[in-house]
């Protein structure tokens, strides 16, 4: 393994989202650490294998190696390092299993960046450094490729105020935030771009992934699941070729799981947007799916 002079405050973060993953590097990097990025086990544990660091955050689900994979892998390569393991999916397994891996925390995503910050200084101990803005800051974003059309009266509230409701209207409008429209925000209202990604990732009302056009919810809850809901996800899935968590190519659904939908004498249920739908069947579901799209059509 190659020597490193210093490796104190020598980060790697493996995270397969480009957005969070370079948003993380920009925000740690401007807190003094220095970083580098990975989207995939393979890559971290060569890099791993080729420069030494005192902390790794890594993301439970990964392409190829899982997080607790790497982690496992990582200690082997540096005794010393220390692990964070953050995810949008915790179970009380999965985090019996990374802290017996010797991680020092387990942080689930939506997180607060002020969480993660705490937990890397338990860690690693406060970094004083100074701090010089990236060479990107100066970067202007114009033109039509932004879709807002923010009310201006908006801009001229205090910027926590002004900071939510422009989110909201650009959710709204795209059905997620473009990291474009995010640039702009923070040019409009001189809110560093680290904020405004801390208050995406933050609040569940915000997605940093394309979202489909019609939300379909699946009910997996008890009461649901003891009448064949995992059935009823399978044929959803394999309807809108699609998993829980994913989005259809058109940008028309996007598929979620939810452990209660609040209509259980219906089970297994499922919901698009705000309708109920009772144990569909494939060709119903086929229907059902078609019918939502020709909407898009028609208006």
């Amino acid at each position: 393994m190659a020597e490193v002079s210093d490796k104190t405050n020598r980060i790697l973060v493996v995270e397969d989202e480009e957005i969070v993953r370079d948003s993380l590097r920009d925000w740690l990097t401007d807190s003094g650490y220095h970083v580098e990025t990975v989207e995939d086990g393979e890559k971290a544990i060569a890099t791993l294998n080729s420069r030494e660091f005192s902390l790794i955050i890594v993301d439970l689900r990964l392409p190829g190696n899982d997080g607790l994979e790497v982690l496992r892998q990582a200690k082997t390569i540096q005794e010393e390092l220390k692990g964070i393991v953050i995810t949008a999916y915790p179970s009380v397994q999965s985090a019996v299993e990374v802290m017996r891996e010797g991680a020092v925390d387990y942080i689930v995503k939506p997180y607060n960046l002020n969480v993660l910050e705490e937990s890397i200084q338990k860690a690693l101990g406060p970094v004083q450094v100074e701090i010089k803005p990236r060479k990107d800051e100066d970067k202007i974003i114009t033109g039509p490729d932004i879709p807002l059309s923010v009310p201006e009266n908006i801009r001229n509230e205090n910027s926590s105020s002004a900071l939510i409701q422009m989110l909201l209207a650009i959710q709204a409008q795209n059905n997620y935030l473009p990291e474009d429209a995010l640039i702009w925000v923070s040019r409009q209202l001189a809110v560093p771009l680290t904020r405004i990604y801390n208050v995406a990732t933050f609040y569940k009302a915000f997605s940093l992934k394309p979202q489909g056009r019609h939300l379909v919810s699946v009910c997996m809850g008890t009461a649901c699941h003891v009448r064949e809901a995992p059935r009823l996800l399978d044929r959803v899935t394999n309807t809108l070729q699609i998993n829980p968590g994913g989005t259809t190519k058109d940008l028309q659904f996007s598929l979620s799981t939810v452990n209660c939908l609040g209509c259980c004498a219906l089970g297994p249920v499922m919901m698009i947007d705000e309708k109920y739908y009772s144990n569909p069947s494939i060709e119903e579901l086929k229907e059902l799916f078609e019918s939502f799209r020709q909407e898009k059509e028609v208006v």
